[in-house]
């Protein structure tokens, strides 16, 4: 029997179970009108978001994330604004309530009343109460709504043949040996995860909810065969309320696994679900719970089962690696989240960090992470030179040690090392070697991709730096970091145009990125762009008029001899020997030039930037002098090759 609820201009057609606005039909998704239809019933109640979860979506397992684009996808096509709603009102952290007059529409009859029945009843899940005789003698909305309700039964079991057919043609299919598992999942070559719910009701423990998301991201990042998108990039998406195949679309990825973080003192639960993209399809879902001293064991359980769904075959290392049932201290694993969690390159946060890791393996001294979770920041420090660059170096090189003693194969103490090995030590064949390990154990690494990019520029090979680099943008595409590293690459490669090109790409993402703005300016001023220099230069702040002229006499502009001189002058205290030796490579002064240069070498204050000598296109006016050569024997860098100025802009592949 025909019906509708009406509001406004707003029809819902329960027979062909369309919306309508304003006689046109409004294209939503079959559980958003489901949801509607839920709320409207409940016309005037709040209604909890798991009520709404569980009456729409049933025992599926479905995140806030679902629900939240359910609602959007009313509002938009109701044209209903969540500031100022006119039929659902966002009640914060609880849930919603349906606000207009409903009407239910019968054959010559239309009703203005709240709802007389409920979801379940419309799709036949339970019964409806008896009725008087009284009241089943006069002709209600709830007599339509049982008829409807039968005739809706009879298409159920329609539907659940032919499903039942589905069923049998898929299990005739897995024996023999196509299926298995969740149909679609055999193209799921990619995938993302994103940062996981914090359901614990309380905010102070999101670091938990990221560290899991991260331990995920790093076990399926294991997998060969896989490419899953970098932890970097994948937090660009907490709480961006977007739908799934629009993000799927944004990573270039098969499928996303999200889920939520509850934990309850020492007890805790991950759920996760696998979602098919474009066609935003459950794959799979399932909870797993324990105490927290299993939490590795659980993460583990979670990688593997989405490992198994998407059929992808695994060597036995990484069944291995999968496989990761350690118990580990709950108050170490908490002191380690937090360490990670100020893990930012700024000498206050670092030295939080450090407190942090060093209560994690006090706790727990087999705790091989945290060992390397300090390495990290002994190597952040020295980059900030508020540290000794060889005292970090020493304590790096203290805590990997006892990492790779504890665990052998744990990739990212061999990143981490290889960084060492690189930045303070140039022992560049060794560091080849460790992130070469480190990619072995764990492929989906963007740094050790970014890593070994770097190894080889400095080793002058071409084609493979770039080859790397470009990898760990297809694993880490929002990384800042990794978008600038490219930037550089390029530009170290003598790809001007390129770089500038992806600088702008870079600075895009941010457009107030340190890094990108330094790159950009300095790559502008070496190609004559003087304005286009000055305006980025402006925007990285701390340069006045008298440090955009010294800048402008460096990089050769016309009309500014003596600028450099009178700004060093002005100086209160004396910049550092690295930016000293560009300076005076660019003013052609030679002699004042290698003297800096000895100086940053000897202070190891520049070690970060000199690794990059042999190659380095700001120093190409001293390749000629026998001095250039004779350092970089004297300081173990590679040799310079000598066909280095004609690979200039010449297009990469």
């Amino acid at each position: 029997m025909p019906h509708r609820y009406r509001f406004d201009d707003v029809q819902i057609d329960l027979q062909s179970f369309r919306l309508l606005k304003a006689g046109k039909v409004v294209p939503v998704e079959p559980k958003a009108l489901n949801l509607l239809v839920f709320l409207a019933e409940n016309r005037g109640r709040l209604v909890e978001r798991r009520e709404l979860i569980d009456a729409v979506w049933g025992d599926a397992f479905v995140t806030g994330h679902v629900l939240n684009y359910a609602i959007g996808q009313l509002r938009k096509g109701l044209t209903d604004d969540p500031k100022n709603p006119k039929y659902i009102e966002t009640v914060p952290t609880l849930g919603y309530r349906f606000i207009a007059d409903v009407e239910v529409e019968l054959p010559n009859e239309a009703v203005k009343a709240p709802m007389p029945a409920t979801l379940e009843r419309i799709l036949g899940k339970t019964t409806a109460p008896p009725q008087s005789p009284a009241e089943s003698s006069v002709p209600v909305a709830g007599e339509g709504v049982r008829e409807a309700s039968s005739r809706l039964r009879r298409t159920v079991a329609v539907f659940l043949g032919i499903a039942l057919l589905g069923i049998a043609a898929g299990v005739l299919f897995w024996i023999k040996g196509r299926g298995g598992r969740l149909s679609g999942s055999e193209s799921i070559r990619s995938l993302a995860v994103l940062p996981l719910a914090n359901l614990s009701g309380d905010s102070s423990q999101d670091y938990l909810a990221d560290g899991t998301t991260d331990q995920l991201i790093t076990g399926l990042g294991q997998i060969s065969a896989l490419r899953v998108i970098s932890r970097t990039t994948a937090m660009v998406y907490k709480n961006a309320h977007k739908p799934l195949p629009q993000i799927a679309k944004e990573l270039d990825v098969d499928a996303i696994v999200e889920g939520s973080v509850e934990r309850s003192g020492d007890r805790i639960r991950i759920a996760a679900q696998l979602i098919a993209a474009p066609a935003d399809k459950q794959l799979w879902a399932h909870s797993y719970e324990g105490d927290l001293a299993d939490i590795l064991g659980l993460q583990s359980q979670v990688a593997s089962a989405v490992a198994d769904q998407i059929r992808i075959k695994l060597t036995a290392r990484e069944h291995t690696q999968l496989a990761d049932t350690r118990q580990v201290n709950p108050r170490a694993y908490d002191a380690y989240l937090k360490g990670h969690f100020f893990e930012q390159n700024t000498p206050e946060t670092l030295q939080k960090s450090i407190q942090f890791y060093k209560q994690a393996v006090e706790l727990d001294p087999k705790f091989a992470r945290a060992y390397v979770g300090l390495a990290r920041d002994y190597n952040y420090l020295a980059g900030t030179e508020t540290v000794p660059p060889g005292e970090a170096a020493a304590n790096a090189d203290a805590a990997i040690a006892r990492a790779l003693e504890l665990d052998p194969d744990l990739a990212e103490a061999y990143d981490e090392r290889a960084w060492t090995l690189q930045i303070y030590r140039w022992d560049f064949t060794d560091a080849d070697r460790d992130f070469r390990h480190a990619l072995e154990l764990d492929p989906g690494s963007s740094d050790a991709h970014s890593g070994l990019s770097a190894n080889a520029a400095i080793l002058t090979r071409t084609d493979e730096s770039l080859r790397e680099i470009r990898k760990a943008m297809e694993l880490d595409p929002l990384s800042l970091e990794i978008n600038a590293d490219y930037c550089r690459s390029l530009w170290v490669l003598r790809k001007y145009d390129e770089a500038i090109a992806q600088c702008q790409a870079t600075l895009e993402l941010d457009p107030n990125f340190k890094y990108a703005l330094s790159y950009m300016g300095e790559f502008y001023a070496r190609k004559g762009k003087y304005a286009e220099a000055h305006k980025v230069w402006e925007r990285y702040g701390g340069c006045d008029a008298s440090c955009m002229a010294m800048r402008d006499e460096i990089y050769g502009a016309p009309g500014v001899a003596g600028a450099f001189d009178a700004w060093l002058k002005a100086q209160k205290e004396q910049p550092d020997a690295f930016f000293l030796a560009q300076a005076y490579t660019g003013l052609g002064r030679k002699d004042e030039a290698f003297s800096w240069i000895e100086k940053a070498y000897e202070t190891r204050a520049g070690m970060e930037e000199l690794r990059f000598l042999s190659i380095d296109p700001d120093f190409d006016s001293l390749r000629s002098d026998p001095r250039f050569d004779a350092f970089l024997r004297h300081a173990g860098l590679p040799p310079q090759p000598r066909d280095i100025l004609a690979q200039a802009d010449r297009p990469s592949n």
